[in-house]
């Protein structure tokens, strides 16, 4: 993908870390013999004189965005610069603040660059680790989860998946592996009834309604006021579930509303959401079996 509209001064600023984009915090700062390490890495050969003299910072940050513009490969610059291992000013935070600041400063600085971008009618997401320029307010194709094999083992795995998050505190993972089973389990279910490959939007609402479209899930006045309350419930889970992800996900500045997420709020979503995968699961063997 062409990304020449990211190669512009007050852009370039940014990413070598001369601008402060969430509260006093910048990028990593890159220094002169920092860039020309970085651009040998990635196969411009660069050496820094020894006496001085050298080109300035952002000079050396443009060639190199040419350069890997060229091939393709800016997006492997910005994941290099947006690694959370740069940020060693973080290990002086309390442990339980360092992701919570990381995505904090990412965000800023994605946000600042977009403010840059605002003509262009471009705009960087993030997502997924996974950057992408696209359109403003166009909707990025993410590709579908794949796992080996989905079955009731697979979703009750859940707790041993998210059990080194829970000890390190790292709650937003856990509210991402929960919504990323519900989404495989969901897709495929569709795959299966349809017999088709499905492309996702992320959307993990209307992923929802496609298969409860298929299994026959949909509310119906002819049918018991609490069996349509308890699918009504479902709904309002897998929405509050989405809904968490993603106020707290990297793809946004989530800002005032963001979430503070703590342990017995992730176990809970976590189990909410192997109950519901479980479920769906059951429902669509079922119907599998009188199909056959």
């Amino acid at each position: 993908m062409n990304c020449d509209v990211l190669i512009k001064r007050d852009i370039i600023d940014i990413l070598i870390g001369d601008v402060e984009v969430y509260d006093s915090f910048k990028l990593h700062y890159l220094s002169g013999p920092a860039l020309c390490n970085l651009s040998t890495e990635f196969g411009l050969f660069k050496i820094y004189p020894k006496n001085g003299g050298g080109q300035s910072r952002w000079s050396y940050m443009n060639e190199l965005m040419t350069f890997l513009n060229e091939k393709n490969r800016i997006f492997e610059l910005l994941n290099k610069i947006f690694d959370i291992s740069n940020f060693t000013e973080l290990s002086n935070l309390q442990k339980e603040l360092i992701q919570e600041t990381y995505k904090a400063i990412v965000n800023g600085a994605i946000k600042k660059i977009n403010e840059k971008l605002i003509l262009t009618n471009k705009e960087l997401q993030f997502s997924r680790g996974c950057f992408s320029l696209v359109e403003i307010g166009a909707v990025v194709e993410f590709a579908v989860p794949k796992v080996k094999a989905v079955d009731s083992r697979y979703i009750r795995e859940l707790p041993e998946r998210i059990k080194e998050d829970i000890i390190n505190k790292d709650y937003d993972s856990v509210i991402t592996k929960s919504r990323t089973l519900l989404e495989e389990v969901l897709i495929f279910i569709i795959e299966k009834l349809t017999k088709e490959r499905y492309k996702s939007s992320g959307d993990l609402i209307k992923i929802y309604q496609e298969v409860t479209e298929l299994l026959n899930m949909r509310q119906k006045n002819d049918w018991d006021k609490r069996v349509n309350e308890l699918l009504g419930g479902m709904h309002k889970i897998v929405s509050s579930i989405a809904s968490m992800r993603n106020m707290n996900s990297d793809a946004h500045g989530a800002g005032s509303s963001r979430i503070n997420i703590k342990e017995k709020e992730a176990i809970l979503v976590s189990t909410s959401s192997m109950m519901l995968a479980e479920y769906w699961f059951a429902v669509y063997e079922d119907r599998t079996k009188t199909r056959t």
